[in-house]
């Protein structure tokens, strides 16, 4: 019965990273409420309730309390960050991203008994899809000047169109 519950959560978890959280949703409520109360049931849940009915800031309690519980797993890194860009906090999501990638979210005496590392590999790399999407900006030319001050902008766009950027 247990092998049966790991291959489930898997399965609904892989077709929410497909983007398929309607169903992900469906399957994830429909689950029983023991099986609901694993963190990554709980983190996975709670990104599918932000996306498929705006449910924000009940999703981002969910995802914090399974964090708390699993704070070396990447995956409610990610389901958080997910919820993050939903919201529009794009650099809320962005720290929350680069916590998910650090040793410190990898590494641990609970991540072993947290996930496999293919799992937390297969989480990371989405992570990185996230962040790569997003775009990774480069530091701007003048740090101590605001990013869209016009030297910043000026000289940023300059350094690129030489190629130096």
């Amino acid at each position: 019965m247990q092998e049966t519950q790991s291959d489930f959560v898997q399965k609904v978890t892989a077709a929410i990273d497909w983007g398929d959280t309607l169903q992900g949703l469906i399957a994830l409520e429909g689950a029983p409420m023991a099986l609901r109360e694993a963190p990554v049931v709980r983190s996975y849940l709670a990104y599918c309730m932000a996306k498929e009915r705006g449910q924000y800031r009940q999703a981002i309690k969910l995802c914090e309390t399974s964090l708390k519980a699993e704070p070396h797993n990447p995956a409610h890194y990610l389901n958080l960050g997910r919820i993050f860009l939903l919201t529009r906090h794009k650099a809320k999501a962005m720290e929350t991203f680069r916590r998910g990638l650090s040793n410190d979210a990898v590494t641990g005496s609970a991540a072993a008994a947290a996930s496999t590392p293919e799992s937390r590999a297969k989480q990371q790399a989405l992570i990185l899809a996230e962040m790569r999407r997003l775009g990774i900006r480069r530091r701007p030319p003048f740090p101590s000047l605001p990013r869209n001050h016009a030297l910043n902008r000026v000289t940023g766009t300059l350094l690129a169109r030489l190629g130096l950027r």
